[in-house]
């Protein structure tokens, strides 16, 4: 290995490490990305805190979902559809994650599996999109956009 071979491998391996005693923090890309991931895992929860679940959403957030166009209080509504013995398990593929700012939009499928004693196990898919506002330090949905996808169409296909 020669001199210039070697300075480049060690700075590009020390790029790689953590700086000790200083803590990561996700980049915008990540946190909406994990923003997301928290919403769904607060509504697959019966006993959401709805103050909580708001808080995911802005204060003219919309869903558009089945050809339905719901405000925030009619999403807050959905809550009380869920069976209280409900047990979800949600996998996300993010598409895509652009961040301009205070902005971001994501295209991603949602794969959601439940189980509940009304309805037994089942599993669904959905091809989704959402706007998220940065607001108050917080990344907020103001849109979310929601189209189920039939259980033959796979990721790699679609």
């Amino acid at each position: 290995m020669n001199r210039r071979t070697f300075v480049a491998s060690t700075l590009a391996a020390t790029m790689l490490v953590p700086q000790a005693g200083r803590a990561q923090e996700p980049s915008d890309a990540e946190a909406v990305q994990q923003r997301i991931v928290a919403w769904y895992r607060a509504f697959a929860n019966p006993r959401v805190d709805r103050d909580y679940y708001r808080a995911f959403m802005t204060d003219d957030y919309l869903l558009l979902e089945n050809g339905r166009l719901l405000d925030k209080a009619g999403d807050l509504a959905l809550l009380d559809s869920l069976a209280p013995d409900l047990v979800r398990t949600d996998r996300f593929d993010f598409r895509r994650v652009a961040v301009d700012g205070n902005r971001a939009d994501l295209v991603y499928f949602l794969e959601a599996d439940m189980d509940d004693l009304t309805n037994g196990p089942r599993s669904w898919r959905w091809l989704e999109s959402a706007i998220m506002r940065r607001e108050e330090g917080e990344w907020r949905c103001s849109l979310l956009h929601s189209t189920r996808v039939a259980s033959a169409c796979r990721a790699a296909a679609c």
